[in-house]
């Protein structure tokens, strides 16, 4: 065997013992899962592409992992309980049959109830009345709305100051009922003098009231009868022009002034 000659001593191999940089080692890439880029070389000639089986064994043995997209939409398209379509299948009929029962019970039954009562209310306790006039200015101005409490004369006699709803006699038109002041009661002896009024010879004062520029001779108010006059005193159409008062005719007190808010308050001397 000869010798190598002394001035090439690199190795078979390719590798130089002198040079300071060890090359990084050549290795033989003869099995590919995938072949490698178009143009690629490894020195060694050429490669050798891996073989199907080995990847069907693979992933037999072991199963494929799937990602998060993946199992997204098999969770989405899972079926819905079974109550919601048996709910949805019910005829159409029997779901309107049911709306209308509903409604019935919750809104339509209410309401007349509620109007049943408040009629019940307007003929036995309370009823709304709305003033057409100014006849009791300042007390009640026009176009408020009072309130008339039909009840307290059942349980009490009607009292000297009261402001009453009542019917006016016949020869007054009775289409609207009246509101005015209770002056005088049975027996009562009432005269008009001087703009002052005088009870059984005192005077009836009522802060609200405004004074008479006319004047009426003392007269008895005969039983079952009323002398009634408007706070408006000289603005008011009531018995010191048509008359007195039949008590049958009475409806209720006026007990407040309920709307509009500003002039809220209670009636009464």
């Amino acid at each position: 065997m000869s010798e190598p000659e002394s001035g090439d001593m690199t190795p078979s191999n390719g590798w130089n013992p002198e040079q300071k940089d060890i090359p990084a080692p050549r290795i033989r890439h003869d099995r590919w899962v995938t072949p490698p880029p178009e143009g690629w070389v490894d020195g060694f000639g050429g490669y050798v592409a891996d073989e199907p089986a080995a990847e069907s064994k693979t992933r037999e043995r072991l199963p494929q992992a799937r990602r998060p997209e993946q199992l997204r939409p098999q969770a989405e398209a899972r079926p819905l309980p079974e109550a919601r379509p048996q709910a949805e299948a019910r005829p159409q009929a029997e779901q309107s049959f049911f709306s209308v029962r509903k409604i019935l019970r919750d809104v339509v039954f209410p309401l007349l109830i509620a109007f049943v009562v408040a009629m019940f209310a307007q003929a036995t306790v309370a009823k709304p009345y709305q003033i057409p006039s100014g006849s009791m200015l300042p007390t009640i101005q026009l176009q408020d709305r009072i309130l008339a409490n039909r009840l307290i004369y059942r349980l009490h006699s009607i009292e000297r100051g009261d402001v009453i709803v009542f019917q006016p006699p016949e020869i007054v038109d009775q289409s609207t009922p009246y509101v005015k002041r209770v002056v005088g009661l049975p027996g009562d002896r009432v005269e008009i003098i001087h703009g002052k009024t005088l009870v059984n010879g005192d005077e009836f004062v009522v802060p609200t009231a405004s004074s008479p520029t006319y004047t009426r001779q003392a007269e008895t108010v005969p039983d079952g009868m009323l002398f009634v006059l408007g706070d408006n005193r000289n603005e008011s159409s009531d018995s010191h022009i048509w008359g007195y008062v039949p008590m049958d005719n009475v409806i209720g007190r006026a007990d407040i002034v309920y709307w509009p808010p500003k002039n809220l308050h209670l009636l009464g001397i």
